[in-house]
């Protein structure tokens, strides 16, 4: 589970990386500005080397280096996976991509898939080139490419790839029949794709109506009508979406950003995370309530957040591991602002918690934290806010899975 990210400002572009050596791991301790500053750096579970520092199963509970990631190299990162199985990818500037972590599906798109080989350092995707944007999925990868077509590869047992099929594969294929896409997000088991006139296509599992393609109900009295298709292995233009700026996808849910700064959202709504004051799921777009001026999203497993034009969050969903950020657990079906926290300039959500990058480089993160995904040193839960990163300013992307638990910064 945006971003100049791949779904908005600051969650979704991936760099890749070219060259490894193998460096020894260091943390970064807050309040240090060192030449580490300018490198990828990783925290949380590391349960399939998606931290990148070379170590084995080595949980981080503060920044780490991502071996070989010079900060100067990448244009983008983006984490993926689940709470068992995370991987990761990195945009390099030369248009190249890597990837690290699990690759039981053939996630990281080498060519191989093995249900026991871990990598726990970044290694070539192979046969991409010219890409300018990647995203990341509960088991499958998205690359943009600069000529407007989009490559997928991993799991595909849901139709995730986009390539007609529903066979895995480990090596990149061309998802069929896109062209002028400017953006692109992977779910945990969908995929989206932002054109350039607007509007938006999906692709993937649909059970809880995350592909938004569904009519909407004759009157506002009928009915929700069950989601269809159940899944759909090419790309569908969901109807009535257009003026759309920026996407993202959480686990199951999916939100559109328009250009006058509303909102849409649909998909899963067991939380309230489509914040329309409902917990009813819909597999049609739907406006988020008492939310205007937006500028970039981001979402997680059952929550989503919004970045506002004047450098606040508001925040909607889930939020028994403090994931809205507001110092309490009570869920909030339509937005609230996050206190105490301003002057952010990129966002990012894992499963249960939130990254921001600060004017000053600084980075803060709250939520569930039994991982280390906060990288406060601790595996204490933070209802609020608190420093991961000290000033550095370097810190301009940051990334998270929408289903699992660790966490990168560039």
């Amino acid at each position: 589970m945006h971003r100049k990210l791949r779904q908005l400002p600051a969650v979704t572009l991936p760099a890749m990386l070219a060259g490894l050596t193998l460096v020894c791991a260091t943390a970064l301790p807050a309040g240090t500005a060192s030449a580490y500053d300018l490198r990828l750096r990783a925290w949380g579970n590391n349960a399939n080397g998606q931290l990148g520092d070379g170590s084995a199963k080595t949980q981080r509970l503060t920044p780490v280096s991502v071996v070989g990631m010079a900060g100067a190299e990448l244009n983008g990162i983006a984490a993926g996976g689940t709470a068992t199985a995370g991987f990761a990818l990195a945009l390099l500037a030369n248009g190249t991509v890597e990837a690290w972590g699990k690759n039981d599906k053939g996630q990281l798109g080498n060519g191989v898939t093995s249900a026991t080989e871990d990598a726990a350092v970044p290694g070539l995707v192979a046969g991409l080139t010219g890409v300018e944007a990647v995203a990341a999925g509960g088991a499958h990868a998205l690359a943009l490419l600069k000529d407007g077509t989009v490559k997928a590869w991993g799991l595909n047992d849901k139709g995730q790839l986009g390539d007609g099929t529903t066979t895995n594969t480990n090596l990149p294929v061309t998802v069929a029949g896109l062209s002028d896409v400017k953006a692109i997000a992977a779910g945990d088991a969908f995929s989206m794709a932002l054109l350039k006139d607007g509007t938006v296509k999906t692709w993937g599992n649909n059970d809880k109506g995350q592909l938004g393609v569904t009519p909407l109900p004759v009157s506002s009295t009928a009915p929700v009508p069950a989601p269809t298709p159940a899944t759909r292995n090419t790309a569908m233009t969901i109807p009535g979406l257009t003026t759309v700026k920026g996407i993202t996808t959480g686990a199951g849910h999916a939100l559109a950003l328009l250009a006058d700064g509303h909102v849409y959202a649909w998909g899963l709504n067991d939380k309230g995370q489509l914040g329309d004051d409902t917990v009813v799921n819909k597999p049609y777009p739907v406006p988020v309530q008492e939310l205007a001026d937006v500028v970039a999203l981001s979402a997680g497993a059952t929550h989503s957040l919004a970045l506002l034009q004047d450098h606040t969050l508001r925040a909607w969903g889930a939020n028994d591991k403090g994931q809205i950020g507001d110092g309490t657990t009570t869920q909030r079906n339509t937005s609230v602002p996050v206190p105490g926290v301003t002057g952010i300039e990129a966002i990012a959500s894992g499963s249960a918690h939130n990254l921001a990058v600060l004017a000053d480089g600084t980075v803060q993160a709250w939520g569930l934290n039994d991982k280390g995904q906060l990288g406060d040193g601790t595996t204490t839960q933070r209802n609020t806010p608190v420093q991961v990163l000290a000033k550095s300013g370097s810190v301009s992307l940051v990334s998270a899975p929408s289903n699992g638990n660790f966490s990168l910064a560039r």
